[in-house]
């Protein structure tokens, strides 16, 4: 059973920045402060492992905050208020152009530009579309007018089950279904609660989330249908930067999975980011400790395993930071010039 957690977890390990942790000169700060989304997301599994790897190996606090809407990450960090946070090529892509969640934030490109730093990125999952059997939806045409969970209010991953939808149907909430407008925790409750019809969900492939509502009762994945991806809300999705066409195979959550083939849906990336002026060599020695304990972070969860080397800088748009730019040049990965930042050249 899920069990209902308030919409920010705060997460404080003891320790503070030790004096022979070899940072090389001295940082000012005691704690490095991070942000992530809800418990149980695959995005809160990565930033828990690499608090986990960062706090033993280099001997620095990290004061991580659960519950966080990405976009309110990213803003955060713009304005020197977080230190590292996950956001994603979507969410970056929008603060760029001013739109969306950021349209009436007059400085957000400027913010983007000059503050937002990347520092790798990994591939989150593909987006479930889940019914109860007993929900009576069996494609994305009988949600009309029942029940929606979507995602957070200004959350990326909102934006997107919006435009699936309405790209599938051409439903929109408000007229031909009820969106509930509710954090995630919440909304994955009125989900397993049976308060909501249908729940759009970004998350890892297998997700422990959607495992939990399928032992729970019988479940079915939505696909999206093929001439869904000529419609417009589709195409303007697809264009935005880490967004890619996956199938969940029949079968993922047992027995109670009742669709006997593949469904075919979105696959998103997240990313590890820091602001501008976080000090270089904290940031690269936290680079290097997450690429030399790679392995605790595969352990974590099967998804993991995709996070490499190799990997990290897929979908990048945005430039690294400096601390992280010294960490790839060194293990000789091949930077393009787009992801050197201004104060690097």
């Amino acid at each position: 059973m899920l069990v209902p957690i308030s919409r920010r977890t705060a997460l404080t390990a003891s320790g503070a920045l030790a004096l022979g942790c070899g940072l090389g000169r001295a940082f000012a700060q005691t704690a490095l402060r991070a942000q992530t989304s809800a418990p149980g997301t695959s995005v809160y599994v990565f930033a828990v492992s690499m608090q986990t790897i960062v706090q033993r190996t280099l001997g620095i606090q990290i004061n991580l905050t659960g519950g966080m809407a990405l976009p309110r990450s990213t803003l955060d960090a713009s304005r020197d208020q977080t230190d590292l946070f996950i956001s994603s090529p979507a969410i970056n892509y929008y603060m760029e152009r001013k739109l969306e969640m950021f349209k009436d934030i007059a400085d957000a490109p400027q913010l983007y530009t000059s503050k937002i730093r990347g520092i790798l990125n990994f591939p989150l999952g593909p987006f479930h579309i889940l019914a109860y059997e007993s929900s009576g939806i069996r494609e994305l045409k009988d949600l009309k007018g029942k029940k929606a969970f979507l995602g957070a209010p200004g959350g990326a991953g909102t934006v997107v089950a919006l435009a699936m939808v309405e790209g599938a149907t051409g439903f929109k909430p408000g007229t031909d279904y009820q969106q509930l407008r509710l954090d995630w925790t919440s909304g994955n409750q009125a989900f397993q609660d049976k308060q909501a019809d249908l729940l759009v969900i970004p998350t890892e492939l297998p997700s422990p989330v959607v495992m939990q509502f399928a032992l729970l009762d019988k479940i079915r994945l939505l696909s999206i249908p093929d001439d869904a991806f000529a419609s417009e809300p589709m195409k303007k999705l697809m264009d935005i930067p880490g967004r890619s066409i996956v199938e969940i195979p029949a079968g993922t959550y047992g027995a109670n999975q009742l669709n006997t083939g593949p469904v075919k849906t979105l696959g998103s990336w997240a990313g590890l980011s820091t602001r501008v002026g976080l000090d270089d060599e904290v940031v690269y020695k936290v680079t290097k400790a997450i690429f030399e304990n790679i392995g605790e972070i595969h352990a974590a969860a099967p998804y993991m395993k995709s996070i490499t080397r190799e990997t990290a800088l897929s979908q990048m748009k945005t430039p690294l930071h400096r601390g992280a730019l010294r960490y790839y040049r060194e293990i000789g990965v091949a930077i393009a010039p787009d992801l050197v930042p201004p104060e690097a050249k």
